[in-house]
C-alpha cells in the first residue's frame, strides 16, 4: 500500500520534533539557565500537539479507503469537534473494536489545544474540557507530562485507524480493552550529562562534519572552468581510463585549485588546522593505548595460517581473560608457525579496537586529500595522520572480513589509492 503524502510528512515532522528535543536536551553545549526545562518542553508541547493532530486527521481521511468495518465516516459528519470524536468512538465499539474511551476524550483535548495554539485565543468550553482532562489552560505551562501523554494518545489512535484496515471484520469480539501501556508510549529522557567516552564520539562526528562540509567544496572545484578535473576529454575517453584514474584526475584538479588560492577551498585553512587538532585528541583518547599492537594484529590477519572460517573468534575478541581467550584459541587453531595463541589474541582484541574506533574511511581521505587540497602548503602534516589513519582502517577491513564475515581478507588495492595518491601529494610541485 503507498503511504499518504501527507502521512508520511506528518510521521517526519513527529520524528524531527522529538530528535530536535533530545538534541536540545542533550547537546554539550546548551547551558541550563538558557535552555530552561520548562520553556523547552512547553515549546515543544506546543508544536508536537499540531503536528499530532494534523497525523490523525490525515490518517482517518487516508484509512478510509481501507476500512473493512465502516467506522471512519468521521469527515463525512457536520458536527461539533465533541460530538465527532464521539461518534467515531461509539463506532469502534459498535464495530467490535474496545477502544479506550479516556484515549478520545485526550484526543479531543488536543483538538482544543491545537486549536487554540493555531488561532491564538482561548474558547471557555474548551478550557473546562483541557482541565477536566488534566492539560494546562496556559499553553506556558505544558510539561514533559504532557509530551507523553500527547505521545501516549497518538500511537493509540494510529493503532485504532490501522485496526479498520487489518482486523478481520468477522473474528470473534474480543473483551480486552485495546490499549498501548504508558510504558511502551512513553519516550525515556537522557540527563545530557556527558561521560568520558562520550568525548571521543563527539570528536569523530565533528570530523565527519568537516569532511563532508570540505569535500562539497572540492566537488565543485574540480568541475570549475579554470580547473575541469575531466579536461576536455570525452565520455568514452573517461570510462577508458577506470574509476580509479578519473578519482585521482578529479582530486588533482582540486589541488590545483587550492595552490592557487582558490576561495571556495581557500576559506577552509582554519578549519584544516581544528581538523587536525581534534583528530590528534581522538587519536589519543582511543587509539594511541593499542598503536603498538595494530601492525603485529594486520600480521596475524594476513597470514597464511589463520585460518578466520570459524565462528569462535567473535567469542574470543570478547573473552576478558587472557587465560581462557588463549585456551579457546589453542582448541581451534593448529599450531602453525608463529601463530601462537597469545598473538592471535592480542590480534583479535586490538581489531575490535579498529572496528569500533575507526568506524569507517573519513580520516583516510580526510588526510590524505582533503586537507592536502584546501592547505597545500601543510600537506607533510596531514600526510603523516593519514599514514597512521590508513593502517588503523585497514586493520579495520581485516578484522570484519574474518571475524564478522569468517573469510580471508584480501585488499582490493582500494586503500592502496590513498598510498599512491599520497605520494603523489607530497611529490607535487607546486601547480603541477
Amino acid at each position: 500500500m503507498d503511504i499518504d503524502e501527507f502521512i508520511d510528512t506528518y510521521s517526519d515532522d513527529l520524528i524531527n520534533i522529538h530528535e530536535a528535543r533530545a538534541a536540545a536536551y542533550t547537546h554539550p553545549l546548551r547551558g541550563d539557565y538558557a535552555f530552561a526545562e520548562l520553556l523547552l518542553d512547553a515549546s515543544f508541547c506546543r508544536m508536537l500537539v499540531v503536528f499530532v493532530v494534523g497525523g490523525v486527521e490525515a490518517m482517518l481521511e487516508s484509512w478510509r479507503d481501507h476500512d473493512r468495518f465502516n467506522v471512519l465516516k468521521y469527515f463525512a459528519q457536520n458536527m461539533t469537534n465533541r460530538d465527532r470524536v464521539t461518534s467515531l468512538y461509539e463506532a469502534f465499539l459498535h464495530a467490535g473494536i474496545q477502544v479506550d474511551r479516556h484515549v478520545f476524550d485526550d484526543y479531543l483535548a488536543m483538538k482544543y489545544l491545537r486549536n487554540t495554539i493555531i488561532h491564538g485565543r482561548w474558547k471557555e468550553y474548551e478550557k473546562e474540557w483541557l482541565d477536566a482532562h488534566g492539560f494546562p489552560t496556559d499553553t506556558r505551562r505544558l510539561t514533559k507530562d504532557h509530551l507523553d501523554k500527547i505521545e501516549h494518545v497518538n500511537q493509540n489512535m494510529m493503532l485504532y485507524i490501522a485496526l479498520t484496515g487489518l482486523a478481520d471484520p468477522n473474528a470473534p469480539i474480543p473483551a480486552k480493552l485495546v490499549k498501548l501501556d504508558e510504558a511502551i508510549t512513553r519516550r525515556k529522557d537522557d540527563s545530557g550529562i556527558l561521560r568520558t567516552h562520550d568525548i571521543a564520539r563527539i570528536i569523530w562526528n565533528n570530523l565527519e562534519r568537516i569532511n563532508a562540509r570540505i569535500y562539497r567544496d572540492i566537488e565543485k572545484a574540480s568541475i570549475a572552468e579554470q580547473y575541469n578535473w575531466t579536461g576536455g576529454r570525452s565520455q568514452a575517453e573517461l570510462d577508458a581510463l577506470g574509476h580509479q584514474e578519473r578519482k585521482r584526475l578529479f582530486y588533482l584538479a582540486a589541488r590545483r585549485a587550492g595552490e592557487e588560492n582558490h576561495e571556495p577551498l581557500a576559506q577552509h585553512r582554519d578549519l584544516a588546522t581544528e581538523a587536525l587538532e581534534f583528530w590528534r585528541e581522538y587519536w589519543q583518547r582511543g587509539v594511541a593505548p593499542h598503536e603498538a599492537s595494530i601492525r603485529p594484529a594486520l600480521e596475524v590477519f594476513t597470514s597464511p595460517h589463520f585460518n578466520p572460517d570459524t565462528p569462535a573468534w567473535s567469542v574470543i575478541a570478547n573473552t576478558q581473560e587472557d587465560e581462557e581467550a588463549g585456551r579457546l584459541v589453542d582448541q581451534i587453531l593448529p599450531s602453525a608457525g608463529s601463530l601462537t595463541s597469545e598473538r592471535v589474541v592480542r590480534a583479535l582484541r586490538a581489531g575490535k579496537v579498529a572496528y569500533e574506533i575507526i568506524r569507517n574511511i573519513m580520516p583516510v581521505t580526510l588526510f590524505t586529500v582533503g586537507l592536502p587540497i584546501v592547505d597545500p602548503a601543510n600537506t607533510p602534516a596531514y600526510l603523516r595522520e593519514a599514514e597512521r589513519a590508513l593502517d588503523v582502517f585497514r586493520l579495520n577491513r581485516a578484522w570484519y572480513e574474518c571475524v564478522e564475515h569468517r573469510r580471508r581478507f584480501t585488499d582490493d588495492n582500494s586503500l592502496d589509492f590513498y598510498v599512491r595518491m599520497g605520494r603523489e601529494l607530497a611529490q607535487r610541485p607546486r601547480g603541477k
